[in-house]
C-alpha cells in the first residue's frame, strides 16, 4: 500500500474504513487489521487459556470473517463492538472443545515469566498467576463479561451487545466475578 494512501486512511474512523472495505478496499482492510490485530491477539490469548498459537490463528480467522462478512456490517453500530462480537463467538465455538480446559494448567506453566531473584518480582508473578487462575476458574458467562469489560476496556452496553445479554445481567456477572476473584485471592493469600 502506498505510504500517502495508508497515512490518509489511518486518519479515518473505523466506520468509514468499513464502508471502503465493503466496496472491496484492501487498503482500508489492512488499516483495520493494523488497528485491531494486536489488541485482539491479547483478547484471544486471555480467553483461550493463554495459547499463543491458537490466539494467533483466531486473529487470522477473525479477520478472514471480517472480509467475508464485510457486507453485514452496518455503520450505525460500533465497529469495535461488531468485531468483538465476532471474536467472542469464535471463542464460544472453541469452548465447546474441552481440550482447552484440560490443558489449561500445563499451558499456564509454559507462559509463566522466568523467576528473578527479587522478592517483589516473585510476589508479583505469584499474584498474577493466582489472579489468572481465579479468572479462568470463573463460570464462563462471568469470565467472559469480566475479560471483555476489564481487559478489553469495553463498556457494559458494549459487552451486553457482544454476549447477547441485558446490561443488568452483564453488571451482575461482573460483580459476581469480582466477588469470586476477591474470595479466591483472600483464600490464597
Amino acid at each position: 500500500m502506498k505510504k500517502s494512501i495508508a497515512d490518509a486512511l489511518r486518519t479515518l474512523p473505523d466506520s468509514e474504513l468499513m464502508l471502503r472495505v465493503g466496496q472491496g478496499g484492501h487498503e482500508a482492510y489492512e488499516v483495520l487489521y493494523e488497528r485491531y490485530a494486536r489488541r485482539l491477539g491479547g483478547f484471544f490469548l486471555r480467553m483461550l487459556a493463554y495459547d499463543p498459537t491458537k490466539a494467533e490463528d483466531m486473529v487470522q480467522e477473525l479477520f478472514t470473517r471480517v472480509w467475508t462478512h464485510r457486507s453485514d456490517y452496518r455503520t450505525a453500530q460500533s465497529f469495535a463492538t461488531w468485531l468483538y462480537a465476532m471474536a467472542y463467538n469464535l471463542c464460544k465455538n472453541d469452548y465447546r472443545h474441552e481440550e482447552v480446559r484440560k490443558n489449561y494448567t500445563s499451558e499456564c506453566m509454559l507462559c509463566e515469566e522466568p523467576m528473578v531473584a527479587t522478592d517483589e518480582i516473585v510476589e508479583r508473578q505469584e499474584l498474577r498467576q493466582l489472579l489468572r487462575k481465579a479468572v479462568q476458574a470463573l463460570p464462563e458467562p462471568q469470565r467472559d463479561a469480566f475479560l471483555l469489560h476489564y481487559d478489553e476496556e469495553l463498556t457494559v452496553p458494549e459487552v451486553a451487545r457482544i454476549v447477547g445479554a441485558p446490561e443488568g445481567t452483564v453488571k451482575s456477572r461482573i460483580a459476581a466475578a469480582l466477588a469470586t476473584i476477591k474470595k479466591q485471592m483472600k483464600k490464597c493469600l
